[in-house]
C-alpha cells in the first residue's frame, strides 16, 4: 500500500493510486482523493508512518547516538510509528558481536554484518566503517521499503549510502548531523585539509547533505556550518532539532534521600567535579587537568571521570605524572546507576576541543542538566553549549587553556553551596522547560511529517542541487 501524502495544515489520503511513467509520460489509474481538517497534536504528525534509523550502534550499545536513538525509537513506536532500526552487530569499544536482529519495546532491530573491533585501533575503526557500509547497503536493499530513512553521521558518509538505496527504493532521506566530517577530523589534526582524500570526502559529504530531503542538525551554529557547506538555499530544509535526556530517569535527589554510588565511592565529604561520559578526542582535557594539579592541595577536592575513550590514557598519565590523588578514573557505570552517579557531582564538567563549535555538540550536557547540577563548560566558548550555559545563568563557561580561571570557578562553587544550588536549579529548569525527551520527539515527528510532505520532481531537485551548488561554491 502506497503511503499516505501527509501535511501539517490538510491531510490528504489516496486510494488505489497507480501512476506509470516511460519516456516521461503519465497517467494515473483509479486516483480517489478526500481531504479531512487537521488534526492538532505531534500524535497526528507520523500517522502510520514507517521509519528506518540508521547508525552503527544502537540498543544494547552504550554510546551517545546509541542511546539517543534508542529512545527516540521507543518514542515514535509509543505514537504509532513503525521503527526499524538498522545498526552493526559490533560494540563502540569492541568485544562480543551481537545478534543479527532483535525487537526491542516494539522496535524491530536488524544489524549487518560488518567487523567489530572498536575504537581502540585506526585500523580496527576503519575495518569496522567500511565492512559497515557494505553491510548495511546490501540491508538496506532487502529489508522491507519503509517511508523514510534517517541516516546519522556513524560512520562519517553512512548517509550516502542511505542516499543512493533512497533514491532507488522510493524512500524519503533524512540526514541527522551528529558530527561534520570530515571538518571535524580536520579541527583536530587527523586529517590535513589540503590531502587529496580530505577533498574527496568533504565533496561526497556536500552532495549527500544537498540531495537528501531534509537534514537535521544540533544547534544553531552547526546550522551556519552546515548552510556554508551546502549553500543558502538548502537552509529552509534544515531543522535544529537538540539532542535531549529523559528527565524521568535523571533527576535530583530527593533532600535526604540516600546515594549508594556516592557511598560507594566513599565520596562524603568532598566537593566531586564529574566529568561522565565518553573521553573521546573532542573533549578539551588538558585545562580540567592542570585544573586538578592546580588544586592537589585542598584534600576535599576531587576531580572523578566516569567512562572510556581514546583519551583515557592522557588523563592516567598527567595524574601518575605529576603525581595527583585528587583525580580519580572509573568505567562506564550502568544506565540503572546514572542518575546517581551524576547526583554524586557537585559540579558537572562539559568540554569541547578549540575550534570544534559548530561540528560537534556534547550530548552529556543535557544529562547533566536534568541532573539538576552546576554546569562547567571547558572549550570553545562560540558552542552552542556555551551559549544556553550563559543565556541561563546556569553554571560557568571557561575558554580551553584558562586552567587558572578554571580553578578559581571551582573553589567558588565550594565556597558558596547555596550558588551552587541556585545554579543547578536553574540548570533543571531550563532542561524541563526546552530539552526534555518529549519536546525532542514533538521536534523531529514535525520534521518526518514535513519531509513526507513535500513533494519535490526530479526537475525541481536538480534546480535547487544546482543553485546550491553555485552558492556553495561562492563561498569557497
Amino acid at each position: 500500500m502506497l503511503a499516505p501524502r501527509r501535511s501539517i495544515s490538510n491531510f490528504q489520503f489516496s486510494i488505489f493510486n497507480f501512476q506509470f511513467s516511460i519516456f516521461n509520460f503519465q497517467f494515473s489509474i483509479f486516483n480517489f482523493q478526500f481531504s479531512i481538517p487537521p488534526v492538532v497534536g505531534p500524535w497526528s504528525l507520523v500517522f502510520h508512518m514507517r521509519i528506518i534509523i540508521l547508525n552503527q550502534f544502537f540498543h544494547p550499545d552504550h554510546s551517545a547516538t546509541s542511546q539517543l536513538m534508542t529512545e527516540l525509537a521507543e518514542s515514535l513506536v509509543g505514537r504509532g510509528v513503525e521503527v526499524t532500526a538498522l545498526a552493526g552487530r559490533g560494540r563502540y569499544n569492541g568485544g562480543q558481536r551481537l545478534a543479527p536482529s532483535d525487537e526491542h519495546r516494539g522496535v524491530r532491530i536488524e544489524r549487518a554484518w560488518a567487523t567489530s573491533f572498536g575504537k581502540r585501533s585506526t585500523f580496527g575503526r576503519i575495518s569496522d566503517y567500511l565492512s559497515f557500509y557494505l553491510g548495511s547497503f546490501w540491508k538496506l536493499l532487502r529489508l522491507p521499503r519503509h517511508d523514510l530513512v534517517m541516516a546519522l553521521t556513524t560512520p562519517p558518509l553512512i548517509g550516502l549510502v542511505a542516499l543512493v538505496v533512497g533514491r532507488l527504493r522510493g524512500m524519503r532521506v533524512v540526514m541527522l548531523v551528529q558530527d561534520v566530517y570530515p571538518d571535524i577530523a580536520v579541527a583536530l589534526g587527523t586529517l590535513s585539509a589540503s590531502n587529496p582524500v580530505t577533498r574527496i570526502l568533504d565533496w561526497i559529504g556536500r552532495q549527500t547533505l544537498r540531495r537528501s530531503d531534509r537534514i537535521v542538525v544540533l544547534s544553531r551554529c552547526m546550522r551556519d556550518r552546515i548552510a556554508a557547506k551546502v549553500g543558502e538555499a538548502c537552509l529552509s530544509r534544515i531543522d535544529v532539532i537538540h539532542n535531549w535526556a529523559d528527565g524521568s530517569d535523571i533527576r535530583p535527589l530527593a533532600e535526604g534521600e540516600n546515594n549508594p554510588f556516592s557511598e560507594e565511592q566513599d565520596l562524603s565529604g568532598l566537593f566531586v567535579v564529574l566529568f561522565s561520559g565518553n573521553l573521546g578526542l573532542v573533549n578539551e582535557f588538558a585545562t580540567v587537568l592542570e585544573a586538578a594539579r592546580l588544586l592537589r592541595e585542598r584534600r576535599d577536592i576531587l576531580f572523578l571521570f566516569i567512562g572510556d575513550g581514546a583519551k583515557t590514557t592522557e588523563i592516567e598519565q598527567f595524574s601518575q605524572r605529576h603525581n595527583l590523588t585528587n583525580v580519580r578514573l572509573l568505567p562506564y557505570q550502568p544506565r540503572a546507576r546514572l542518575r546517581y552517579s551524576l547526583a554524586a557531582g557537585d559540579a558537572l564538567l562539559v568540554t569541547l576541543a578549540a575550534g570544534l563549535a559548530g561540528l560537534s555538540v556534547p550530548s552529556k550536557a543535557y544529562a547533566a542538566m536534568a541532573a539538576g547540577r552546576p554546569l562547567v563548560f571547558v572549550g570553545d566558548p562560540r558552542s552552542e553549549i556555551a551559549s544556553i550555559i550563559e543565556e541561563n545563568t546556569c553554571g560557568a563557561v571557561i575558554p580551553a587553556g584558562d586552567s587558572d580561571r578554571l580553578a578559581a570557578v571551582i573553589l567558588e562553587l565550594e565556597s558558596d553551596r547555596q550558588r551552587a544550588n541556585n545554579l543547578g536549579e536553574a540548570a533543571r529548569a531550563m532542561f524541563d522547560a526546552r530539552f526534555e525527551r518529549r519536546h525532542a520527539v514533538d521536534a523531529y515527528a514535525r520534521s518526518f511529517a514535513e519531509c513526507m510532505s513535500t513533494s519535490i520532481s526530479d526537475e525541481e531537485r536538480a534546480a535547487h542541487d544546482a543553485k546550491a551548488d553555485r552558492e556553495a561554491e561562492a563561498n569557497l
